[in-house]
């Protein structure tokens, strides 16, 4: 029997080449219609400090800061099938890390195990099929995969054979995979109306065990919506979303303790306001019911809101707000119901010249998590954090091809259970990529800098 993550791999490749067998089915490529394709290489110098996300007052040797830097690898393409109304992406990309002295090899600053090393590749790809079957059917197949470096929180590097609800060690660096599979199909009622169907598959895959036996995912997720377009542009659709999630790895003890798997039912509606030709209200409205399969007592019902704007104050700059109050998708769901999360976010785009732009980003949340008492934890947890993000990115072209990009965060979690305890990360990125592309793109307010569709693929998977 295959892997999980064989049978996934698998399964993507499969969807693209049905994808691809349709497209024949349809017709050849015509000479008016041109492929587009880029190839990226670069370098990038990372100064990251706390990558752990260890405590304020933590003594832990690796609660320190050190540089990092990679190899970058990147290639797109766009390909009309036959027309560019139907079409295939496809984008890949891949970048060996090399930690500095402090984060490569940390097994002698943990006091055991290994020898462990955080160097290894940080890959994605992503595989896009759009097709239109005269004006009446259209639709999308989407296949992503994403393997980087896990994301750990609370300085979770430390061995420990006691830590509720499980017993895994947290030494090992982990590297999960990410596969997600999407498929869409909308008819058009008339020219106002079209009713999409979404069907959509991800799997989340551990390597360490006990992570692996109580964390590893497998979701189901079916939405049907009714969409109207107006003549201004603007979109108003409601319907339903049913995903049905598994941990298919649990042990008996486990799932006496948190159950194998429970639904989410959403009731939505969501609205893309036109209000002006360069200001576009947004706005999503949901109740989301959580049903579990034997722990009933866990069945809970939570409301999603969110309110947005999108300004183009000027050709210059365009300024993007959000504000939200929603449950956060729960990959781990353990003892926790759902993390609540309440924020504000800011960002401001201002392209400065046709060769520079500058990006600001400015956001405050509160997450909030919804627990349920278990034997190994006598009371319901109340995780109380609040996380704030700063942003900053410099993007200049030297030439057409050659691009410099810097990349500045800072993030800070204050954590409210038990007394405030601070977590403090930040990381600066340079980098400088050159670019080969096949051809130029229109040079339009949206894309200032010319690139091609397959570059544009490219700088969206960044």
């Amino acid at each position: 029997m295959p892997s999980t993550r064989t049978a996934g791999r698998l399964r993507g490749i499969g969807m693209l080449a049905c994808a691809t067998l349709a497209t024949l089915l349809v017709g050849a490529p015509q000479a008016n219609a041109t492929a587009e394709y880029a190839l990226q290489s670069g370098l990038s110098w990372y100064r990251i400090d706390n990558p752990f996300l260890f405590p304020n007052n933590s003594n832990n040797k690796l609660k320190t800061s050190d540089s990092a830097w990679s190899t970058d690898l990147r290639g797109a393409l766009f390909l009309p099938l036959p027309t560019e109304r139907t079409n295939l992406q496809l984008t890949a990309s891949v970048s060996q890390m090399h930690y500095g002295s402090s984060f490569s090899s940390y097994s002698e600053q943990i006091n055991g195990g290994g020898p462990y090393s955080l160097n290894k590749a940080k890959k994605q790809f992503e595989g896009i099929y759009n097709w239109e079957y005269s004006d009446l059917l259209r639709g999308r197949i989407r296949h992503r995969t994403d393997d980087r470096l896990y994301s750990y929180f609370g300085g979770e590097i430390a061995r420990s054979n006691s830590t509720p609800p499980r017993d895994i060690s947290n030494v090992e660096p982990e590297f999960p995979h990410i596969r997600e599979d999407n498929i869409e199909v909308a008819y058009r009622v008339t020219n106002r109306f079209d009713v999409p169907l979404t069907w959509t598959q991800q799997t989340l895959s551990y390597m360490i065990p006990g992570r692996v036996e109580m964390y590893n995912m497998n979701s189901n997720a079916i939405q049907a919506a009714i969409r109207y377009t107006s003549g201004t542009k603007s979109t108003f659709s409601g319907g339903v979303r049913r995903n049905k999630v598994s941990f298919p790895n649990r042990t008996a003890d486990e799932i006496a303790e948190f159950d194998s798997r429970y639904t989410d039912t959403e009731l939505f509606t969501d609205t893309a306001w036109r209000y002006t030709e360069n200001t576009i209200f947004v706005g999503h409205l949901g109740t989301i019911a959580r049903h579990f399969r034997t722990r009933t007592d866990h069945d809970s019902r939570l409301v999603s809101a969110e309110l947005g704007i999108d300004w183009h104050y000027s050709p210059k700059t365009t300024f993007y707000g959000r504000i939200w109050d929603r449950p956060q998708a729960n990959d781990e769901a353990d003892s926790r119901l759902y993390v609540i999360t309440k924020g504000i976010q800011g960002r401001a785009v201002w392209q400065a010249t046709p060769k520079t732009r500058v990006s600001l980003l400015a956001s405050l949340e509160s997450q909030k998590s919804q627990g349920f008492a278990t034997s190994q934890i006598s009371t319901p947890t109340g995780g109380n954090d609040q996380l704030l993000r700063l942003g900053l990115r410099y993007d200049y072209d030297i030439t057409r091809r050659l691009a410099f990009r810097l990349d500045a965060v800072r993030e800070q979690t204050t954590s409210r259970s038990g007394g405030d305890i601070y977590y403090r990360r930040s990381t600066i990125q340079a980098s400088l990529n050159y670019t080969f592309d096949n051809i130029t793109g229109p040079f339009i307010y949206e894309n200032q800098q010319g690139y091609n569709r397959a570059r544009q693929q490219i700088e969206d998977l960044r």
